[in-house]
């Protein structure tokens, strides 16, 4: 891939002032940050937090960090600040003295010959005693920017509306997005169901032992199941949870009702085992398949998620078993006990 290097310069740096704003205490995280800064060490020290709010449709990066005081919290070099993250720097404050922190973030569009271009702009973060704090970027050229001096935050959004479609072949970057995204309290996503199918049988093993024993036998074992919705694209940590809901929203208003994305069954089951037997009893639990597309708004950019489908356990079929069996080895039948020992597995 053939790459061109491109810097930004404004013809002036977006800035704004706030006087005698300063926060004292240690480091608070922005919500959904791409890394956690490193701490200031001292904890009286009196400190000034910024963040770097990012709603493009790009990735950053960082690639610099010019001025950075001795006890500054921040992540290094290197952090990638996805869309709907933000990058968060905590500025130590000393008492009538100026200090300034430059930060170098770069940036890659994929051109149409089939090369891409990198770009950088700078952010710019100002502790004074004089003339207050303010955070100014040269970035103004190529996104619009939303500077709230009052707050230290700085949010940087395209110029213009786009659309970007990613396929079901790409399950990689629509787990991505749907990560990055929906839990960050920046985006919109809603999720619209296509078309409903019968979907991939959730099997597990519930129960299992021997009869090391010269007669068969009949018995009971309490067994537990549990089910979850499984999904194409993989989700993580609250971000799942997130997705579950955003699913349910979506079949509801669809096709109303209400929508479960669990299914738990705790059941005695008889067996029969015959002599000198292994057994193992397996839970297979119905599920349907949804497939729809998801949707998701983030600054002036809106991604399609097609394809994207989710195996919902069935709340109308109840919960089928099945059991197999087979003969002890030699070795088995010397080793394990003369004994009936079927017992439920977690």
């Amino acid at each position: 891939m053939n790459t061109t290097t491109h810097r930004l310069v404004g013809a002036g740096l977006i800035g704004a002032t706030v006087l005698g704003s300063i926060a004292v205490g240690a480091i608070t995280a922005a919500p959904a940050t791409a890394a956690t800064p490193r701490a200031a060490t001292a904890a009286a020290d009196v400190t000034r937090g910024f963040d770097i709010v990012n709603t493009t449709k790009h990735t950053l990066e960082l690639q610099g960090i010019d001025g950075a005081g001795d006890r500054d919290g921040y992540a290094p070099t290197g952090t990638k600040i996805a869309p709907g993250q933000s990058y968060h720097y905590e500025k130590v404050y000393y008492l009538l003295k100026r200090g300034e922190t430059t930060l170098t973030f770069n940036y890659r569009e994929a051109l149409g010959n089939g090369s891409e271009r990198i770009s950088a702009f700078q952010v710019s973060l100002v502790v004074d005693a004089v003339s207050g704090t303010s955070i100014r970027t040269d970035a103004g050229d190529a996104f619009t920017i939303h500077n709230q001096g009052l707050s230290g935050r700085l949010t940087i959004s395209e110029k213009d509306f786009s659309e970007i479609t990613v396929p079901a072949s790409d399950a990689q970057r629509q787990a991505e997005l749907l990560n990055q995204t929906c839990i960050s309290g920046l985006a919109s996503c809603t999720f619209t169901p296509v078309a409903k199918e019968e979907g991939k049988a959730q099997i597990r093993l519930v129960a299992g032992g021997a009869n090391n024993t010269e007669k068969a036998r009949e018995g009971s074992v309490t067994t537990k199941v549990s089910a979850g919705t499984t999904s194409s694209v993989e989700t993580t940590g609250s971000a799942k949870l997130t997705i579950n809901g955003i699913l349910e929203a979506g079949l509801t208003h669809k096709y109303g009702g209400t929508w479960s994305n669990t299914k738990e069954e705790t059941k005695v089951q008889p067996y029969q085992v015959g002599a000198y037997k292994n057994f193992n009893m397996w839970s297979r639990v119905l599920t349907e398949r949804v497939t729809g597309d998801f949707t998701v708004k983030l600054g002036k950019t809106t991604w399609k998620l097609s394809g994207v489908h989710f195996d919902i356990p069935r709340a109308d079929a109840d919960v089928l078993y099945d059991s197999a069996e087979r003969a002890l080895t030699e070795q088995e039948k010397a080793n394990l006990p003369k004994i009936v020992d079927i017992k439920p597995v977690n």
